[in-house]
């Protein structure tokens, strides 16, 4: 008996070890990153690095906010973030609902359709985006980083929210529709609020790839009254010269969005997740 609990309180003491190696691996990056932002120019270059700061400055955080563009595309990622997040739920949700509770000829062709669009690289795209849009003169503005930020998220979005109200009972709906809820009734005050933790996991996966989004920001726009945090944080890296202090500054800044739409959602999001991959 004692020789089982030494060998179970061994085990669990190297369970607790390597998870504790595992935290520290996935924590030191941010922790160099916000190290580096507090260097002066001459320490982020001593060589060996160190990992102790003598002489921490806001000087690069100070350039970030005051002499860079940073703050112009913070307001052109929250603008651009938030209108196709809105967009691609309102589309997620209807497709979802649609795939989740009718069966029609060509269903399941169009969810095939559904994971071969997610598969597809963005570098596929990008080309004959950049031609339809300068055609029809929409490079450069907020509208065509919208629409293709909504061709990396619907596909994705749509069978996560599918895989989840499918399990949802349809009795919860047969029951509304008996009480004289129409379908569109049954949608709004039935299942949306049932539906709530799928649809924050869908939220925060969209807000995600969006906010980080550089491929799109890059070749749809050439001006920085539209360009987004990825390619203004890109500026720091010259030719020749990359402003480590500053280029982590900037990103120590873009990280803070993220973290607090997880902290706040952290709980709905897995619930969200976990429930949708019953079925899915």
């Amino acid at each position: 008996m004692n020789q089982k609990t030494g060998g179970l309180k061994t085990r669990m003491l190297f369970s607790y070890l390597f998870l504790l190696v595992l935290v520290i691996f996935s924590l030191f990056p941010a922790l160099w990153m916000f190290i580096t932002s507090i260097k002066t120019s001459s320490e982020n270059f001593t060589i060996p690095p160190r990992l102790i700061v003598e002489n921490p400055t806001i000087a690069n955080y100070s350039r970030v906010i005051f002499e860079s563009q940073i703050p112009r595309a913070f307001l052109n990622s929250v603008i651009v973030t938030i209108c196709a997040t809105a967009l691609t739920l309102v589309v997620a949700i209807l497709a979802g609902y649609g795939f989740s509770r009718y069966k029609f000829r060509g269903s399941r062709l169009l969810s095939s359709g559904l994971l071969y669009g997610q598969m597809m690289p963005g570098v596929v795209i990008i080309i004959p985006l950049y031609m339809v849009f300068s055609k029809i003169h929409l490079t450069d503005t907020y509208l065509s980083l919208i629409i293709a930020d909504l061709a990396i998220t619907v596909p994705m979005s749509v069978i996560m929210l599918r895989s989840f109200l499918e399990t949802i009972p349809k009795e919860l709906e047969e029951a509304a529709k008996i009480d004289g809820c129409s379908n569109l009734g049954a949608l709004v005050r039935i299942i949306l609020p049932v539906s709530l933790p799928g649809i924050i996991a869908v939220s925060v996966y969209a807000f995600l790839n969006i906010w980080e989004e550089f491929l799109f920001a890059l070749n749809l726009t050439n001006s920085d009254t539209v360009r987004t945090l990825p390619i203004a944080i890109n500026n720091f890296s010259g030719e020749f010269v990359i402003d480590w202090g500053a280029m982590m500054g900037a990103s120590m800044v873009v990280s803070v969005p993220v973290l607090l739409v997880f902290l706040l959602c952290n709980k709905f999001f897995v619930k969200g997740l976990s429930d949708g991959s019953v079925k899915g």
